[in-house]
């Protein structure tokens, strides 16, 4: 056996007991911690070994869906850990289906040593075989606590709720968590005032946009830069972009809380079944509202008021659809994705992130049409293909970009199935809305053949990415096999493709003054290239 490498995973779910109150980790966390060191401390074999952790602290064990988890089986994907060692199964994963599949399938097959200490499990000793029935029941066993819990953590919610008491999360923009009464909420005047203000906009007739605009000019902090400023300890909104602005969701959002008229409103949405990640909206009339529950920033009269601003505007969510250059077109100023929009029924890219702010740079980025851009890109990688065919430029494809491609690949795949999980969870709302008579049949069937539609060309495409990786990885050391399987497959074309833009470009990035740049996949294979390459300017 080689060298063992080991990955540690330790996780700890919210409702796992916490008592370190004053503690950045929690004492579930440090004994864990301590209980695998000494079983690898007291292990001949495993004691020497280089060990590398990967921590999970408030993440459910019913999905896979954590940072640590991910990043650990990226890196025994990559290759860098043959041993995973956990405190017990539950660690790991809840989903006895799910953990069954990594024991008999994925490790395996990645040749990965699994060992879960309390269940005194280690995969050495079940090789060929699986691990029996007491460990299959074992699983079952911890998923049907999982959804046990789902059941009374919900049952919990309710009760608190129809006490008027705020279960979980951050009180609403506009207030702050009494000091007295930690489920409880109390004005915050800062962010109230604001609140205040939006209403009072509304109610005097500006639209949800320009009061959005309204807000910039003034310099106004959004609620997630207010937040992040008064909890700066916090990583609630650390993803978002830096640059942040009032657009007509956010305005909508708040206009449409009914928590400012001093009401506690709680079940709003409902899990389909317990412990999965897929929830409907729950009827008005179903959800829990207690009047009176805390200090009021609007009447109701005006909180009414209001809401025929909203529906004047309408709140129509455009149809999700797929096009070459979707989602590789960037701002050259924010850096966050343009929107293709329609403008005199012409479909174009836009930056709409500084649509209501005056003063954003990124009103001053160019407006191009898709029929234009698509044409650029077209002659760009047309011009590449004939760069290479003509040997004026010689490949210099390294193994180790061929190994970033695979990664890059990979990464690719699990975006294309996190986007298929998504599709998938679409249906199934659809379908809930059809059999409770919210969409006709009708209508039901077109969404759902869209929907049907784009879950078959992700698949396709992770399909494709898989097949490329296989290739690359199998194929002997030949500096020049990526990019001339992609020369080879796509010289012949005469349109502009999906797959096509994926296997020669990263990002296409739109700047002021009109000018395009274009970020190859293929940058560093290039005598003197940049990895940027100024491709042109909006004719």
């Amino acid at each position: 056996m080689k060298e063992p490498k080991i990955a540690i995973y330790i996780r700890l779910s919210m409702a796992d007991e916490d008592t370190g109150k004053s503690k950045k980790e929690s004492n579930s966390i440090v004994n864990q911690r301590n209980f695998i060191h000494r079983f690898l401390d007291n292990h001949a074999e495993l004691s020497k070994s280089p060990q590398t952790e990967f921590v999970d602290d408030g993440f459910s064990g019913t999905n896979t869906d954590r940072p640590a988890f991910q990043d650990m089986i990226r890196q025994i994907r990559e290759g860098r850990f043959n041993v995973c060692i956990t405190k017990d199964f539950s660690r790991f994963s809840r989903d006895y289906i799910e953990i069954g599949d990594y024991l008999e399938c994925v490790f395996p097959f990645l040749r990965v040593r699994y060992i879960s200490i309390n269940d005194g499990y280690d995969s050495n000793e079940y090789k060929g075989t699986t691990g029996g029935l007491e460990m299959v029941m074992q699983n079952i066993v911890y998923a049907a606590y999982s959804k046990d819990l789902s059941i009374k953590g919900v049952t919990g919610k309710i009760q608190s709720w129809k006490k008027g008491r705020r279960a979980g999360g951050a009180p609403a923009y506009g207030y702050m968590a009494d000091p007295c009464q930690k489920a409880m909420d109390i004005i915050d005047p800062e962010a109230a005032a604001v609140v205040r203000k939006i209403f009072d906009l509304a109610i005097g007739g500006m639209k949800v946009g320009r009061i959005a605009q309204t807000l910039n000019n003034e310099k106004i902090l959004t609620p997630s830069a207010y937040y992040q400023m008064k909890h700066p300890e916090s990583k609630k909104y650390c993803n978002l972009s830096e640059i942040k602005r009032w657009d007509y969701t956010s305005v909508q959002k708040i206009l449409k809380r009914y928590t400012y008229t001093g009401a506690s409103v709680g079940h709003l949405t409902k899990l389909v079944v317990p412990c999965s990640k897929s929830s409907v909206r729950v009827k008005k009339e179903d959800q829990i509202i207690i009047p009176g529950m805390h200090e009021a920033i609007v009447t109701e009269e005006e909180y009414e008021a209001a809401q025929k601003v909203i529906k004047k505007t309408g709140n129509t969510q455009p149809a999700q659809t797929v096009y070459p250059l979707k989602s590789l077109v960037f701002c050259g100023n924010c850096g966050r994705h343009m929107t293709k929009i329609k403008s005199a029924g012409i479909p174009r890219f836009k930056c709409t992130h500084g649509r209501h702010d005056r003063g954003s740079i990124c009103n001053k980025v160019s407006s191009l049409l898709e029929e234009e851009l698509e044409k650029i890109v077209f002659e760009a990688i047309q011009s590449m293909i004939r760069l290479v065919d003509d040997k004026q430029i010689r490949p210099k494809l390294s193994q180790a970009k061929k190994k970033a491609v695979i990664q890059s690949n990979q990464q690719s795949v699990t975006v294309l199935q996190g986007r298929v999980e998504t599709l998938k969870r679409e249906k199934l709302k659809i379908y809930e809305k059809y059999c409770v008579g919210e969409l006709d049949k009708g209508t039901y069937i077109s969404e759902k053949r869209k929907l049907d539609g784009e879950i078959a060309e992700s698949e396709k495409s992770i399909q494709m990415n898989k097949e490329e990786s296989g290739k690359l990885a199998g194929a002997a050391s030949d500096p020049d096999s990526e990019l001339e399987t992609a020369i080879s497959l796509y010289k012949k074309e005469d349109h502009l493709t999906s797959d096509m833009v994926r296997a020669f470009i990263e990002k296409i990035i739109v700047y002021q003054e009109e000018k395009i740049g274009i970020k190859w996949r293929f940058y560093d294979c290039f005598s003197g290239e940049e990895d940027e390459e100024n491709i042109g300017r909006k004719r």
